[in-house]
């Protein structure tokens, strides 16, 4: 179970939150953490009444016949780092897709989080990253991977700010994002929510069984670029069942 590092695809609902949201602080510490966020704005209440939040603990699936994910990542380019004061982000180059059931989705950006926000068997990860695409329609689809520590991550190594500490232009060369979609044949499937205000419902969550590694050094760099850990707790399963 250790050894396994999970893809994360939320469909169908859009992880920025709106403009009535943005004028609200919150954050990861005591009183604006996630404990709180329900009682932050009127626009959060479903960070406390909601019975279908995330993340969860994703083990026990349930046998199924899951639809087949097709990635279509062809127009790499280069990354804008930006640090949201929530999470490290990375803006994308445009014309990059996602395809789920016959809908397409534009990958829009990027960002992690540190420790992990879901947990497999009770275990955190020390980091999960989420890719963030937009359809035709408004709606989204965010797609995770959870990280193990070994050894460093090439790709990783290009991202902006790597570059820079290592005194190279951090606007040089392009970004390969297929490096991070390796396989994507096996994962669990689930009904959650958004994992920030205002924690919407109706998130279509999928989880493909992909490990990437990252060393600890890498993902140490993370988070002191950020300062501080940005992860919501696991949320109970209440009715849900995990399809895989």
């Amino acid at each position: 179970m250790k050894s396994r590092i999970l893809l994360v695809v939320a469909l169908y609902i859009s992880i920025i939150p709106h403009a009535a949201s943005e004028s609200v602080h919150w954050g990861y510490g005591d009183s604006e953490g996630p404990e709180n966020w329900g009682k932050l704005a009127v626009d959060f209440d479903m960070c406390a009444r909601g019975q279908n939040q995330s993340p969860i603990d994703l083990e026990a699936g349930i046998d199924a016949d899951l639809p087949e994910l097709e990635f279509e990542y062809e127009n790499i380019g280069i990354l804008q780092e930006v640090n949201t004061g929530h999470a490290i982000q990375e803006n994308v180059s445009p014309n990059n897709y996602l395809h789920v059931k016959g809908v397409k989705f534009e990958l829009k950006q990027f960002h992690f989080h540190s420790p992990s926000e879901h947990t497999v068997g009770g275990e955190y990860y020390p980091m999960e990253v989420h890719l963030v695409h937009q359809n035709s329609e408004g709606e989204y689809a965010v797609v995770g991977l959870l990280f193990q520590t070994g050894e460093p991550n090439e790709l990783m190594n290009q991202l902006p700010s790597f570059k820079a500490a290592r005194g190279v232009d951090p606007h040089s060369n392009p970004i390969d994002y297929n490096d991070l979609i390796l396989e994507r044949e096996n994962y669990f499937q689930y009904n959650g929510s958004l994992t920030t205000p205002p924690c919407t419902e109706g998130v279509f969550w999928i989880v493909l069984k992909q490990p990437i590694i990252a060393s600890s050094d890498q993902i140490q760099h993370y988070r002191d670029l950020l300062g501080f850990d940005n992860n919501r707790p696991v949320q109970p399963h209440n009715a849900r069942v995990i399809l895989e």
